[in-house]
């Protein structure tokens, strides 16, 4: 029933791996524009945000008492709404600093497996345990499934930006 989100999630967590290492070794840490970050700073943001899901996800959690997909469509309005400048929170914030493209490419290339198989063996109807300050807290795990595509989304076109904007410079 969910494998059609478990796809697109796959997929798009694909398309990141696929921007990155098409860039060249210049533009991956080349900042476009004062205020943005670089190629490789938004690939280590989606690694340091989806790093432990697949934990969340293997959490045994009780069953929501809702329509377990009640907020994937403000979800996606939200996050894909490219005009809405958004901040992330501190601790999945990239540090300032020169990355290894190879090393972020793997990164993200031995966490996106583990984070597929974690949802192909769980309930998504499932909310489970996250701390109160998480501003994600009672969302199901078929919700937290579609935020990683909508946010993946979002910054696989933003990471489209910078390249354009580091190429043309």
């Amino acid at each position: 029933m969910y494998q059609e989100t478990i796809n697109e999630l796959e997929s798009v967590l694909g398309e990141t791996i696929s921007l990155l290492s098409s860039a060249e070794e210049a533009q991956f840490n080349a900042v476009p524009f004062e205020g943005s970050w670089t190629a490789a700073q938004t690939g280590i943001h989606l690694f340091k945000s989806e790093s432990g899901m697949d934990k969340l996800f293997r959490t045994p959690a009780p069953i929501a008492e809702r329509d377990p997909d009640e907020n994937v469509e403000g979800l996606k309005q939200t996050l894909l709404d490219f005009s809405r400048k958004m901040e992330a929170p501190e601790f999945i914030l990239p540090e300032d600093k020169h990355y290894n493209k190879e090393e972020v490419v793997l990164l993200l290339k031995e966490l996106r497996p583990e984070i597929i198989e974690a949802l192909q063996n769980t309930d998504l109807r499932e909310v489970p345990p996250l701390p109160d300050w998480n501003p994600l807290k009672g969302y199901t795990k078929l919700e937290l499934a579609h935020f990683m595509i909508y946010h993946t989304q979002r910054h696989n076109h933003q990471i489209e930006n910078i390249l354009k904007n580091v190429s043309a410079s």
